[in-house]
């Protein structure tokens, strides 16, 4: 099921820092996983230390818990995968942090400019 060497193996002469992504992706969807496990035990355990200043009752504790644990760990897989995104583009020599994707020169220009 798990076919990550083949992959890697099949692209590796293609895109030579694609093993250094794939292993970057998957601790980027682990570390989304940690922080939704984090953020919703955490929010769900303050609840219910604080449920009588709550304004809802205890039945809406899993669905609050749910949408802060889903909004942490977007957040926190999203940063995390544009900095795989761009380690990989730097790696294959096109993008830096000095030249964004927006300033890249297009095909066309990099072939007329030689």
């Amino acid at each position: 099921m798990n076919n990550n060497t083949e992959l890697i193996n099949q692209y590796k002469e293609t895109f030579p820092a694609f093993g250094s992504y794939m292993e970057c992706m998957s601790r980027t969807f682990l570390t989304g996983l940690a922080s939704f496990s984090l953020a919703f035990g955490g929010t769900y355990i303050s609840q219910h230390l604080l449920i009588k200043y709550l304004p809802y009752s205890r039945k809406n504790h899993i669905i609050v818990s749910s949408v802060v644990g889903c909004c942490a760990a977007y957040q926190v897989t999203a940063v995390r995968a544009r900095a795989c995104q761009a380690g990989w583009m730097a790696a294959e020599d096109k993008h830096t942090f000095l030249n964004p994707i927006s300033d890249r020169p297009k095909p066309s220009e990099e072939i007329n400019n030689k």
